[in-house]
């Protein structure tokens, strides 16, 4: 009955930056907290990315942006009436590189791409791992009867409780493929989706070579296999990969794309979403979050170095899930990962603003609007960019939406979007 799938869609999906609980609002920023001091390998930008003060006489510009839309069907409120009014602003951000993650869905990325189509008219998305039926009846004929014992008549957020709690024996029970199958539209009753997903024919060929994955082999993932991320760019792509990250439940893949503007020149370009350390969640493996995201910064920046050879500018953008701390209101999430990050050589133009706010923030309308700090962990971080940048919010407004019979505030996403414009001096 999988918008079960979901569920564990739940666990690392929904990811964003971990708990808002009372304590760590109240409590100082986490241990690691204070900035770096500006220097050579300042992570916040300072001595390698030059800062507005004295403009170039006459600057060459590209906007790349980044936001995490949080289309996450069964996980996060109002899916639905979210949706295409979030797809309409975000296509009308003055971006020239748009990296988003969290568009688990075909239609809602399909929308994306057709409000996009005069302004970022090339792209490149994974398609979702495994959608072919792979369930036997042997598999869905207990979880459906569970699911119509333990759960009926709840709605979907109602619904994923309900199923971890007296039908996980069945979840975890089913074999990769047929999860997966299970899991591609959480919108779907358990019957409908029984039936859609038993094994009647013989799996689809594949029609391209795979992207790499690194830490082996195929696993149960939500929404298909979707991983959710995308590029989008005007600019034309020269080069594009993909590296489909170690990862629990849902899939984490890096997008890369090599493309060179006039305006700034080459860039390697690595778009990617990395697991959160959500505690207090258990971990399907028995495992841990925290070591999921450190092998896959590993990953990604052996991949990052793979691509790149060491030289040229490289743009890593996403949610990161794991930032440094700025006074007065941004706690750091996860800072000895970011340190990481800074310590091979990407420094943050963002974080060293003065006007640098959250991006994952606890007073978001979406997830309650409690609380008055927040993290910064959707970032463009860069690395061998000879120019200047700047970033500033996209995507921060609230939204007025009809769910049932009511009209309640929501935010477009439960993160907020980030624009960085870079620029080259004229030679």
């Amino acid at each position: 009955m999988l918008r079960s799938a979901t569920i564990l869609g739940l666990l690392a999906l929904s990811a964003c930056s971990g708990e808002k609980s009372p304590g760590r609002e109240g409590a100082g920023a986490p241990d690691g907290s204070v900035a770096p001091r500006a220097s050579a390998a300042d992570g916040e930008g300072r001595a390698r990315v030059d800062r507005a003060g004295v403009a170039p006489e006459s600057p060459s510009t590209f906007r790349v942006a980044t936001f995490n839309g949080g289309l996450a069907m069964g996980v996060l409120k109002y899916v639905d009436e979210r949706a295409d009014p979030l797809i309409r602003e975000l296509a009308a951000q003055p971006a020239d590189l748009l990296c988003v993650q969290e568009f688990w869905l075909e239609e809602h990325w399909q929308k994306l791409v057709a409000s996009t189509a005069s302004t970022l008219p090339n792209t490149f998305r994974l398609p979702p791992g495994q959608g072919d039926g792979g369930c036997t009846h042997e598999e869905t004929d207990p979880l459906v009867a569970c699911a119509a014992d333990r759960c009926a008549g709840l709605t979907q957020h109602a619904l994923l409780p309900c199923l971890l709690q007296s039908c996980s024996a069945k979840l975890t029970s089913l074999s990769p493929e047929c999860f997966n199958c299970l899991s591609a539209n959480p919108r779907k009753g358990p019957d409908e989706l029984a039936r859609a997903c038993l094994r009647t024919q013989a799996k689809s060929a594949a029609g391209a070579r795979p992207p790499a994955r690194a830490g082996g082999a195929a696993i149960p993932e939500a929404y298909s296999g979707a991983a959710g991320t995308a590029i989008l760019t005007n600019a034309e792509i020269l080069e594009r990969d993909a590296l489909v990250l170690p990862s629990a439940i849902d899939r984490r893949a890096v997008l890369y794309t090599r493309i060179s503007p006039p305006s700034v020149g080459e860039l390697h370009v690595f778009c990617t979403h990395l697991t959160a350390n959500m505690e207090g969640v258990p971990h399907p493996r028995n495992a841990s979050w925290l070591k999921d995201q450190s092998a896959q910064l590993d990953a990604l920046l052996a991949y990052v170095d793979q691509k790149t050879g060491g030289r040229g500018t490289a743009l890593l953008v996403g949610d990161l899930n794991t930032g440094p701390a700025k006074a007065p209101s941004i706690s750091a999430r996860l800072p000895a990962h970011y340190g990481r990050l800074i310590e091979r050589g990407f420094v943050n133009p963002y974080a060293s603003q003065e006007d640098a706010k959250c991006t994952y923030c606890f007073d978001n309308p979406l997830d309650g609007g409690r609380g008055t700090r927040g993290t910064l962990i959707d970032h463009v971080l860069l690395r061998g960019f000879e120019g200047g940048a700047s970033g500033a919010q996209i995507m921060r407004d609230s939204l007025t939406i009809e769910a049932g019979k009511k009209k309640v505030k929501s935010g477009f996403s439960d993160h907020y979007g980030l624009l960085v414009t870079l620029s080259r001096r004229a030679s």
